[in-house]
């Protein structure tokens, strides 16, 4: 584990995590827009969601890395944004940061509850689309940032350095 005491480098944790997590941000809602411009009309109808296997796999999986679970990158930014306030000893930071986690751990997790829950039978299709597709552009795309997010341990050493470069 890395441990960073000057402030420079804490700077660049405090950009890394930023980075991991409005890229997460960002294609998540690229998802979901990508998803309601497929005619979805009323916030029931995300229920249907399940009915696309590649929409329900990269929403999960960018929830479970947003949310801080183990595997993914966004653990790793969370991890360090911890080891930086523990070493600074900012105890009361701290509690609240670990308070603030377990919180939106809770709301991402109802999240991807909901939409693995829901049954595709009770589901009214005259909102979707038949002949629905997914944009080149978007499926690439989607697929670079689940391999950084998937693989992210292997990836965090390259982008700490690649913000050291750029803030230094």
């Amino acid at each position: 584990m890395l441990f960073y005491n000057h402030f420079n480098d804490s700077n660049v944790l405090l950009f890394t995590y930023m980075f991991i997590y409005n890229t997460s941000l960002i294609t998540l809602f690229w998802t979901l827009f990508s998803v309601v411009t497929t005619k979805f009309k009323t916030l029931q109808s995300f229920s249907g969601f399940s009915f696309n296997a590649f929409y329900l796999t990269l929403t999960t999986i960018l929830l479970f890395s947003m949310a801080g679970v183990p595997p993914f990158i966004g653990f790793f930014s969370k991890l360090f944004i911890l080891t930086l306030i523990t070493n600074n000893s900012f105890v009361l930071l701290y509690t609240i940061f670990f308070v603030v986690l377990f919180i939106g751990l809770y709301f991402y997790i109802q999240n991807i509850r909901f939409l693995h829950s829901t049954n595709s039978g009770e589901l009214d299709y005259t909102y979707l689309t038949s002949n629905e597709r997914v944009v080149p552009v978007f499926y690439y795309s989607s697929i670079l940032v689940l391999t950084i997010v998937i693989f992210g341990a292997i990836y965090i050493e390259d982008i700490l350095l690649l913000f050291t470069w750029i803030l230094l």
